[in-house]
């Protein structure tokens, strides 16, 4: 029934064309994202990706010795190299008599990415029935690479031609990484070959180019870093080459690019470029190399052949490390390219944050988790050594100082400071002591942990106890100062620009460190060492996190709770949160799946949606649902998306996870703009769009994920245990995974399925082995021919799952038989009405009892397969879990469902100008008849529906006269008198000229003027210790210090005049000085600078409450009620409008952007006014659009029109003006009662 429901909505917001608040709002009605048609650009074949015809160069960045270098191909042969900066670009072409082009204008080309190499297959009318095959692939000894072309079937005279050149060793903003560098910076282009200098013999060369400074490592990173004085020298750099000794070569002018021919025919000019020619000959295949002669001095045409062979054996090396097999082709890939890529983010001594664009040392974030997951523990352990050299021992303690020069955003950076002490682990490996804006502390020791688990080394673990014990004081010290179990979050995982808690309880900090805590007080009994200390801070702090953030009502842990103001709990959970939670083993199997359920109803879902790729329901997620936008707070990140998958699996969604993570993969690996891309920034990312390639964080949760949990291979090697849950799609009837740590196989043929699992870890372990049952029975458990007993998982949900437990073996070969029916799965409707019966068949299942956490159900009744209940509680999407018995299983089986009003009234968001349109649904199960009322004791409209049991009203109409401007109430009596209400709002409706307004005057209660908002300096309340948070001027991040607004009310004072008033285009009168030395505007603040609340009395009677208001908010701040306006009667009662971010409560510096997808409204937008122009936007009659305003800061800043329906019968008392957020500040500047 909802789902017809949805339809008409969805074609009424479609068919509106009139101004919905200045610009039509987006809806997803579109197939694709943004109306953009998106085509599925590579196809697995076997290990390869593969396309035709691709246009797109400098795209797939090949990779060799495990430095900077990396030599660049992609969809069209032509090669670059990089080393870092930019080295030269060799490009290939055809010539004839009568015609002549370059390779990458051949009429068809198939590129095929074979992870670690680039293989080409050019047909082109120059070469008739011939093809033209090429191979790159980068040098394993030397900084360098080697293409090898072959030609076959040609039948007549071809010349090849060949062109190198344009080194001009340029570093680009992001070493020429994707969509962030243009691709043109890898162009052959004649301003970069100026100097350029050959020098040919025989059929070698050599180029010296360049001139600019020699790079130290952290030089690499930025090109806008400043240079360093000790490092200024010039450095003239050098390439050798060899080519085909058929070649005739010289040098050419880079002017003359436009065909082959007319290149090599040039002579040298200013701009010098090698060209070569050489006559095609079928068969025989040509060799061009290229290296730094620095990394190796002797290259010689003879060794060719070797070089090349040499080459692909490395490549093999690492594509071949991980093996995938699976039915779905799209997965296969994964293996090579995996394999490929951690190698690329590996550099002696430590994993890199980036293969390309972020390609520095930094002992985060999850880049170092591939080490053990892939069976690197020797490049993990020597990532490990390399950074506790860096972790400062002394001083032990040192005092708290937020940076004056960062305008106390984030601490000072300075050895010594409280952050900079015993504990600390730097970013630069190997005792590089310095100070650094990060606590990367966390991810370094978690990953050092699961280490632990991967090789049981008891050793290792004693080596570095000091390290683990020095980081827990070093935690305790600066993020949990008031000894409560709950910690800051500095700046500790990926997403931390911007995410700033100013000293609050934070969720996945917090989680860090219990799971730090509790692994510290077992790996203690290990080693001898005392347990005690850790085990008391693991259980403070699981009590603390599990009474103050979980929301039992709601079922997910909270974002954070506030340190200062109220302690207000932040409900609006970011998807860091959801899966820390989980990962650090915090959430008990309920809370777990409870958590999962928050991102399928809370968190922006984008569908991934692709030609010539079938709909499967792909999608993928918003990290948050905060807003306005803020770079790392609420984008579309594929880490992240991993992340959140390995979290499903672990709450045992093994299908819902697949769904997930396959979705990540197909938008970064096929869809995206490179081959089996590691991406980082999605293309569904609406402001950043699809960004950098090979990314750490991306490799290691691809890595996890992979591993942990589609295998679901889960190490403890300190109990010499392996535990093994895959979480392979029910569907699968067989896959394999290989790597350096163990073999994996499955084949399932009807009821039976094999196991074969074959360890090559460390230690020689047992396996604990679960599998989700397939029927309701188990027919015979072997392990290794041997029946064995088994066990039900008692706490499993969603599917029944046994456990088997073997004994220690070097290969297990686990069967099992099922038999009988499927076991069931819930039945029910997806929503309900409030205080309407739930019921909920099982079929074949009996129900033995119900576990209801959220307290969304009563009068439960259980029958022997079903159950009924009256749904109560929140309103939301909920979550009750129902104890089942088929067969031989028990298990859980989670009730899911949706509680909503008995009665809603739903509006679309664009309302017809002097207008009004909605429906009435009915989400009970019986028939309605309804009484509607427009704005009672106002009106005299009703009108009677009748509205078919969970179904909607035909569309109601209200005509003008009946219809206030801005919010109208609307009244819905229903079955006995019981009365529903809701605002429908519309603000293109014209003030009747019979209205009368009444401009309260302020001018008592205004205490600054508006421009001041951001001029003042918000010094406190803030927090004792070491945190991040707003910038003292009150606008701006942690990342943005010094960020500021400009605000000038200039033309708000011009338009006021000498009445001092304003008019909206609506006729709505406002009051407000024209004087610019007057103070114009009443703030509230948490801060000091203010009052927490300002109210003025009234007196009277009126309709309506029309607002001008002005303040400041933040992302931090967001889905939260920052403040409230309240309305008091003289009887005690009141009307009260929440200033909710971001549905009421805008800030003054911009407005938000809106897509539909990652960013949504769920009511109209409030009118605003430029205060530097005086002009109202939306202002219906100037049309604003969406790309006026959309996101973007508005100079001189704008007011928000916000308004109140009133109980005309009731004499007024007072208006109250509250900020209840901290970190914003919250003003009114005028009020126009409607008598």
């Amino acid at each position: 029934m909802k789902i017809r429901f949805l339809l008409p909505i969805i074609l009424l917001l479609v068919m509106i064309s009139t101004f919905c608040f200045g610009q039509n709002e987006p809806v997803r009605n579109q197939k694709y994202w943004h109306n953009k048609e998106r085509v599925i650009r590579y196809k697995p074949d076997g290990d390869d990706f593969v396309i035709v015809n691709g246009g797109r160069r400098f795209n797939r960045a090949l990779y060799g010795t495990n430095t900077a270098f990396r030599v660049e191909a992609g969809d069209l042969p032509e090669f670059a190299m990089y080393m870092p900066g930019m080295g030269g670009n060799l490009k290939f072409g055809l010539s004839t008599t009568n015609n002549s082009k370059w390779l990458i204008d051949a009429s068809k080309i198939t590129a095929r990415y074979r992870p670690g190499s680039m293989l080409y297959e050019i047909e082109d009318p120059i070469l008739g029935k011939g093809k033209l095959y090429i191979t790159i692939l980068a040098l394993s000894d030397a900084e360098g690479f080697v293409v090898r072309t072959q030609f076959r079937n040609i039948t007549k005279k071809i010349n090849f031609i060949w062109a190198f050149g344009g080194a001009s060793g340029q570093k680009f903003s992001r070493d020429g990484d994707m969509n962030v560098d243009p691709e043109s910076s890898f162009y052959l282009m004649p301003e970069n070959c100026k100097t350029n200098r050959f020098e040919i013999k025989d059929h070698s060369f050599s180029l010296h180019y360049g001139g600019t400074k020699t790079l130290s490592e952290d030089d690499r990173y930025f090109a806008d870093k400043k240079t360093n004085e000790t490092n200024t020298k010039s450095k003239k750099l050098r390439l050798i080459g060899a080519v085909p000794p058929q070649s005739e070569i010289h040098i050419a002018d880079a002017n003359q690019l436009n065909s082959p021919e007319k290149l090599f025919d040039s002579k040298e000019s200013t701009s010098p470029v090698l060209s070569g020619k050489l006559q095609i000959k079928s068969n025989d295949p040509f060799y061009f190399i290229i290296q730094n002669p620095e990394t190796k001095a002797i290259l010689d045409y003879g060794d060719a052949s070797s070089i090349f062979d040499k080459a692909e054996v490395f490549r093999k090396l690492y594509a071949n490390r991980i093996t995938v097999e699976t039915p779905d082709p799209y997965i296969n890939t994964l293996g090579g390219a995996i394999g490929i890529a951690a190698n690329a983010i590996w550099e002696d001594p430590t994993f890199l944050h980036g293969a390309i664009g972020w390609r520095m040392r930094l002992n985060g974030w999850r880049g170092p988790y591939t080490g053990d997951a892939l069976g690197w523990h020797d490049r993990a352990k020597m990532h490990f050594n390399a950074y506790a050299k860096s972790q400062i021992i002394s001083p032990e303690s040192g005092p708290n100082i937020p940076d004056p020069d960062k305008n106390l955003a984030r601490q000072q950076e300075v050895l010594g400071n409280t952050l900079y002490t015993n504990g600390y682990i730097c970013r630069n490996p190997d005792g590089k002591l310095s100070a650094h804006h990060y606590d990367m502390n966390l991810v370094y020791i978690d990953a050092l942990l699961r280490h632990f688990n991967w090789t049981g080394d008891t050793a290792y673990i004693k080596e570095m106890w000091p390290i683990l014990k020095r980081h827990l004081a070093w935690e305790k010290r600066n993020f949990d100062g008031d000894n409560d179990g709950l910690y800051d979050a500095y700046c500790c995982i990926w997403a931390s620009d911007a995410l700033q808690y100013s000293g609050s309880g934070v969720t996945h900090s917090t989680a860090y460190n219990y799971l730090a805590n509790k692994s510290a007080a077992y790996l203690a009994k290990v080693i001898g060492e005392d347990p005690k200390p850790y085990q008391e801070e693991s259980e403070k702090i699981l009590n603390a996190i599990n009474t103050r953030l979980w929301i039992p009502n709601k079922g997910w842990y909270a974002e954070f709770q506030e340190t200062l103001g109220l302690k207000r709990v932040h409900t609006a959970a970011a998807l860091w949160t959801v899966y820390h939670t989980l990962d650090s083993e915090v959430a008990d199997p309920f809370k777990a799946y409870q958590t999962t359920r928050y991102v399928d109803s809370e968190i922006p879902h984008i569908p991934v949606i692709a030609k010539g790729l079938a709909d499967d329901g792909y999608y993928i997620l918003s990290t948050s649902n905060w807003m306005p936008y803020e770079w790392s707070i609420n984008n579309v990140v594929s880490a992240e998306n991993m992340h959140t998958a390995l979290a499903y699996w672990q709450s045992g969604r093994n299908d819902d996870a697949f769904k997930l993570w396959k979705s990540t993969l197909l938008d970064a690996m096929y869809l995206g703009g490179s081959p089996g891309n590691f991406l980082q920034i999605s293309y569904y990312d609406a402001n950043r769009y699809e960004a950098y390639r090979d990314f750490a964080d991306q490799v290691g949760m691809a890595s996890r994920s992979l591993v942990e949990g589609l295998f679901g291979i889960i190490p403890d090697l300190l109990e010499n245990t392996l535990t093994i849950r895959p979480g392979l799609p029910v569907k699968w009837d067989h896959a394999s995974l290989k790597t350096p740590d163990i073999s994996f196989i499955f084949k399932k043929k009807g009821n039976k399925e094999r196991y074969t699992i074959i360890p090559t870890l460390p230690k020689p372990v047992r396996i604990k082995f679960r599998a989700t049952a397939k029927a309701e029975s188990v027919k015979s458990v072997k392990v290794n021919g041997k029946n064995v007993s088994w066990t039900n998982v008692d706490a499993a949900i969603e599917y029944p799952q046994i456990e088997i437990n073997t004994e220690i073996a070097s290969k297990f070969i686990i069967d099992i038989e099922w038999q009988g029916i499927k076991p069931e799965l819930a039945r029910n409707t997806p929503s309900f009405g409030l205080h309407q019966t739930l019921y909920s068949s099982f079929n074949k299942a009996n129900v033995i009892e119900i576990f209801d956490p959220q307290k969304s159900l009563t009068n439960i009744k259980l029958n022997s397969n079903s159950i009924t209940a009256q749904v109560v509680g929140e309103k939301g999407n909920r979550t009750a879990f129902a104890k089942l018995r088929q067969g031989q299983f028990t298990w859980w089986a989670p009730i899911c469902f949706k509680v909503e009003e008995p009665i809603d009234i739903i509006a679309p968001l664009a309302q017809e100008k002097n207008q009004l349109k909605f429906i009435i649904q009915n989400n009970t199960a019986n028939l309605v008849s309804a009484k509607v009322i427009i704005n009672p004791e106002i009106t005299t409209y009703t009108k009677t529906v009748i509205i078919q049991p969970n179904n909607h009203s035909e569309e109601i109409i209200i005509p003008y006269e009946n219809l206030i401007s801005g919010s109208n109430l609307v009244c819905v009596e229903y079955d006995n008198n019981k009365i529903f209400e809701k605002i429908v709002t519309n603000w293109n409706v014209d003030c009747k000229k019979n209205q009368y307004f009444e401009k309260i005057n302020l001018t008592a209660i205004f205490n600054d003027k508006v421009i001041n908002i951001f001029k003042n300096e918000y010094l406190s309340p803030r927090s004792p210790y070491p945190t991040l948070a707003i910038p003292k001027q009150g606008i701006g991040n942690w990342c943005s210090p010094m960020m500021t607004a400009n605000i000038d009310d200039a033309g708000l004072r011009a338009n006021a005049g000498s009445k001092n008033e304003i008019i909206t285009p609506q006729g709505i009168p406002f009051a407000t000085p024209s004087n610019r030395e007057e103070k114009n505007i009443a703030f509230t603040s948490q801060w000091d600078n203010y009052p927490r609340s300002i109210s003025i009395p009234l007196a009277g009677k009126a309709t309506h409450a029309y607002l001008l208001m002005a303040g400041s908010t933040y992302h931090m701040q967001s889905q939260i009620i920052n403040g409230e306006v309240i309305v008091g009667y003289t009887d005690g009662t009141n009307s009260m409008l929440d200033l909710k971010n971001p549905e009421t409560w805008c800030p003054i510096d911009r407005d938000y952007y809106v897509d539909g997808y990652a960013f949504s409204l769920t009511i109209p937008r409030p009118m605003r006014l430029e205060l530097k122009t005086g002009k109202f936007f939306p202002d219906f009659n100037l049309s604003k659009s969406s790309t006026d305003y959309g996101g973007k800061s508005i100079d001189g800043g704008a007011s928000t029109i916000l308004d109140i329906p009133l109980s005309p019968s009731k004499q007024l008392k007072s208006i109250t003006v509250k900020t209840l957020s901290n970190e914003v500040v919250i003003g009114l500047m005028s009020v126009s009662l409607l008598r």
